[in-house]
């Protein structure tokens, strides 16, 4: 049952990482949060065990995604590249201090950001200008670094690979086609969701009520998450590839909307 229930949240995070370019950490967090809750596992190591393990599984999600975009030309290197690099070395070093930080905080944060950029992306009542323009993001090679070092904060201590900041800063900041967005965004967590889950590795945690546990990455309860996740991944890319940049702005609108609802509620009540 416990299996099952693994492998279905995989395909739902398979599906979105394909379609909007984000790794699924949103849902798998959660899930992970009420599956080591219900196992006894203590607060502390679970928050450290769930984004641990989300990261872990975001990268073979990520990797599937990209896989089955090669070829569209999609992937905007030039700007991916910096903000890789820059978000992986601010993954690892937050990942290191993640268990000290304010969680529900931080989240509570997160989800009125969530809330903000979706108003925005679902009242747009036409695409934009920018979108149909050649692309010019990689001009903007400081401010991508920077915001590298923002998507690799973030991606830790919230277990989410940074997808979500990552697209918002591509289309908000370096005005980067939407269509191109998804694809580069995997690219991004890639790395950034590597960096931090290997760090993350070499973290003991405590005892714990079930085995294949390496550092804080939950290999035994990951695997199910990565199996679904792989497999439907190819999915959300075909559905990206046949949808309009508006219709994405739209899906991923109302993405952000559920999502930054969520963390609020669950954060507050």
């Amino acid at each position: 049952m416990l299996f099952a229930a693994a492998l279905a949240v995989g395909v739902a995070v398979g599906l979105i990482a394909g379609l909007t370019g984000v790794g699924g950490g949103v849902l798998m967090v959660p899930f992970l949060y009420v599956l080591y809750g219900r196992l006894g596992v203590p607060v502390t190591d679970a928050t450290a065990l769930a984004h641990a393990t989300s990261l872990a599984v975001i990268v073979p999600t990520a990797i599937r995604g990209l896989v089955d975009y090669r070829g569209a030309d999609l992937v905007k290197w030039r700007a991916a590249v910096p903000i890789a690099l820059t978000g992986a070395v601010s993954a690892a070093l937050t990942a290191h201090w993640a268990t000290r930080l304010p969680g529900p905080v931080l989240r509570v944060g997160f989800g009125i950001f969530l809330l903000t950029v979706s108003i925005d992306l679902l009242l747009r009542t036409s695409a934009r200008a920018a979108d149909a323009l050649d692309d010019e993001s990689a001009k903007h090679l400081i401010a991508a670094l920077l915001i590298g070092v923002l998507i690799g904060a973030l991606s830790a201590a919230l277990g989410v690979g940074g997808g979500i900041p990552a697209t918002m800063a591509m289309y908000y900041l370096l005005r980067m086609p939407f269509k191109a967005i998804a694809p580069t965004s995997l690219a991004i967590i890639t790395v950034t969701g590597l960096a931090g889950s290997v760090s993350y590795l070499f973290q003991p945690t405590g005892p714990l009520p079930f085995g294949w546990v390496v550092g804080h990455v939950d290999f035994g309860h990951g695997l199910p998450l990565a199996l679904g996740a792989i497999a439907a991944t190819p999915f959300g890319v075909k559905l990206n590839k046949g949808a309009s940049a508006f219709t994405l702005r739209r899906i991923f609108g109302g993405l952000l909307l559920v999502l930054g609802l969520d963390l609020l509620i669950e954060n507050l009540w």
